[in-house]
């Protein structure tokens, strides 16, 4: 079975191989030419039936096929032909695989949430949010889409204390199915262990779009850090558009 091959750092520049380093995951899109992080990237599989499938989290079998998360990059790669051209065999592109993707990258993110929560790191309710600010190593706040204007008031006071960004990509219905109860307008992801210890080390400022996350935040633990990771692809993916 064929697997995704690395492209090794330096190596996709025309550069020597370096001696002794550890390949990265960097792939290459198949609509621009660039290689980026799998952070920045959507893998996309084909099926059985010869149908081209996003494979949000790149579990799935056979050689992978990357394109940059933004809508732009999967319809062009759709309308080109480039997903039959990296295949090396005709494929079908579903006509919604744009809507398909994005929904897939929403579950990704709020599938983590509730592994998150079920782990503590995500504190429901403005009572709790604040005293998370107050005790806690704030990542970020989540904040429903549909919340009125107070409660973005509110999260934005809080933002600015602890230097967190605020996510809105979720409605209070769908943050609350994630974190297991009824609506949900105010969420703070926070850090675990050594790390909920002091402030974040975050972006200069709380509301940089969250596209820029996996670049400019640091979280500390790594299922924060690869929340906001999905987050930031989320985000490329809706603003490629």
């Amino acid at each position: 079975m064929m697997q995704d091959a690395p492209v090794e750092e330096g190596a996709a520049h025309g550069g020597a191989k370096p001696s002794g380093r550890k390949k990265t995951p960097d792939r290459r899109c198949i609509v621009s030419g660039e290689t980026g992080s799998t952070a920045t990237l959507v893998r996309f599989a084909i099926g059985p039936d010869d149908q081209v499938v996003p494979d949000i989290e790149g579990k799935l079998p056979g050689r992978g096929i990357w394109v940059t998360s933004d809508k732009t990059s999967v319809e062009k790669a759709a309308a080109k032909g480039l997903f039959s051209r990296a295949a090396k065999q005709g494929v079908k592109v579903p006509a919604d695989l744009v809507d398909q993707v994005e929904a897939g990258l929403r579950r990704r993110v709020l599938a983590l949430l509730g592994l998150a929560r079920k782990a503590g790191q995500v504190m429901a309710g403005h009572a709790k949010v604040e005293d998370a600010a107050l005790k806690a190593h704030v990542v970020a706040l989540f904040l429903a889409s549909d919340a009125g204007t107070e409660g973005q008031k509110n999260a934005k006071a809080i933002a600015a204390r602890v230097e967190a960004p605020i996510v809105t990509d979720f409605s209070a219905e769908q943050l609350g199915l994630a974190l297991g109860r009824p609506n949900v307008v105010h969420a703070a992801l926070t850090a675990s262990g050594a790390a909920s210890k002091g402030r974040a080390r975050h972006m200069e400022a709380p509301d940089v779009r969250a596209g820029d996350l996996a670049r400019n935040v640091l979280p500390a633990d790594k299922l924060s850090g690869l929340i906001m990771c999905e987050v930031g692809r989320l985000q490329g993916f809706q603003g490629g558009a």
